[in-house]
């Protein structure tokens, strides 16, 4: 398995990635439905905040850079921008503390634990 000697390991901070993988998640089901809505109920307070810093962050590097790993960032801009997620405008909480009650008891938690 991952992570043991002579095995590579791979790991990932699900927390620090959730309005990346909100991001996907919901432009993928949005493609398929035309709604674009936050597919975990995410906020703009949030995600969307996320989402204008990791844009900005992206087009300050590309004003730095040489052609080449600029076009790579342009990409990588356009991949953020090809779709407009519509994040809620507040997070109830309330709604969050029972999915993670019923993820947990449905065995689940564990793979959301970072999450939130």
């Amino acid at each position: 398995g991952c992570g043991e000697d002579g095995t590579p390991g791979v790991y990932a901070s699900v927390s620090r990635a959730v309005c990346w993988i909100d991001y996907a998640m919901s432009c993928y089901y949005g493609a398929t439905s035309g709604i674009f809505s936050s597919y975990w109920g995410y906020s703009a307070d949030v995600c969307g905040v996320w989402m204008e810093e990791t844009v900005q962050k992206l087009q300050d590097r590309r004003a730095r850079v040489s052609s080449l790993a600029s076009s790579v960032l342009s990409y990588q801009i356009d991949q953020y921008q090809k779709c407009n997620v519509h994040w809620n405008k507040e997070i109830d909480i309330q709604d969050h503390v029972a999915t993670l009650a019923k993820l947990d008891k449905e065995g689940n938690g564990g793979v959301q634990a970072g999450v939130y």
